[in-house]
């Protein structure tokens, strides 16, 4: 397990890097008692490394999910074991997941790990209710994060051509999948909080 402070939009994001249970098992159980039975708002954000033949994409290799300013960065590739605080929690009726991509992120977890999500909400669908005239189902994560939640996110150098799958990443592509997840985050809990 390895702790990265990310400074973002005036927050420090806690980012707690995993590719042990028991890391997963803490973060599960500081979320579940700090909301007891009360409806909770995940962002939930992939990365995978490109193949040269869009069609054969990878298997996901990481798995970022955010509460408030608490960011779990799941090395899926490199995890001993799934433990069954995280298939509980992706499963837990009272939990919603919210992401751009969320229902093909989810199906490729399926997939991929037997990790099932049960209540997923599109963050782009969400907004083109609320504000059709502004956004579209293509709307960017960060045009998204921009117009719906105020958050500036900079452009980045490509991200998703990096080597997600391996055991050592730099610590300015952890940030960046933690940000990703916490804008999914801060968009879903602004528009929700409209409904």
């Amino acid at each position: 397990m390895n702790e990265l402070l990310v400074s973002f939009s005036g927050e420090i994001i806690e980012a707690t890097v995993a590719d042990m249970a028991s890391s997963v098992d803490n973060w599960v159980h500081n979320v579940l008692s700090a909301h007891r039975g009360q409806q909770i708002i995940i962002g939930l954000d992939c990365k995978s490394s490109p193949h040269p033949i869009r069609s054969m994409s990878g298997k996901i290799s990481t798995l970022q999910l955010c509460h408030g300013t608490k960011c779990l960065f799941l090395q899926l590739l490199h995890m001993n074991e799934f433990p069954q605080s995280l298939k509980v929690f992706l499963s837990e009726p009272s939990i919603k997941f919210v992401g751009i991509k969320i229902h093909e992120n989810t199906r490729k977890l399926e997939e991929g790990y037997q990790l099932v999500c049960s209540k997923k909400v599109d963050i782009r669908a969400l907004a083109k209710i609320w504000f059709p005239i502004s956004f579209h189902e293509k709307s960017s994560l960060r045009a998204l994060a921009h117009g719906v939640a105020g958050l500036c996110m900079q452009k980045t150098e490509k991200p998703y051509k990096c080597d997600w799958e391996s055991r050592v990443l730099n610590d300015k592509l952890i940030e960046h999948a933690c940000i990703d997840a916490y804008a999914c985050y801060r968009i879903a809990n602004k528009l929700i909080q409209e409904i």
